[in-house]
């Protein structure tokens, strides 16, 4: 008997061994639906981590954008990253102080 690639041909071996092909049907569907239980959540957390990072750099173009060109010029950026370097020095100092 010839065995399938899915996990080592177990999963195979266990649908040729079923008689009743709603048990087979109801095995599949179980095993789709855990997968997506784990597929999904990982999905959507991508989604929402590029979302947050689309935010942030509209944010920031708004903020340091000051000629209203759409980009940061190099000016721009540097006042941007010198910015975020004091506001992360005194998350550090805040932090020290606990």
């Amino acid at each position: 008997m010839k065995t399938g690639w899915i996990f080592g041909g177990e999963f195979t071996t266990i649908l040729l061994h079923m008689k009743n092909s709603a048990s087979k049907i109801t095995l599949i569907l179980s095993v789709l639906a855990l997968a997506g239980a784990f597929f999904v959540p990982a999905v959507s957390a991508q989604d929402d981590a590029a979302a947050k990072k689309a935010k942030r750099e509209a944010a920031n173009l708004k903020k340091y954008d000051k000629n209203g060109n759409g980009k940061l010029d190099a000016d721009e950026e540097a006042q941007m990253k010198k910015d975020q370097a004091e506001a992360k020095a005194k998350k550090e100092a805040e932090k020290n102080k606990k």
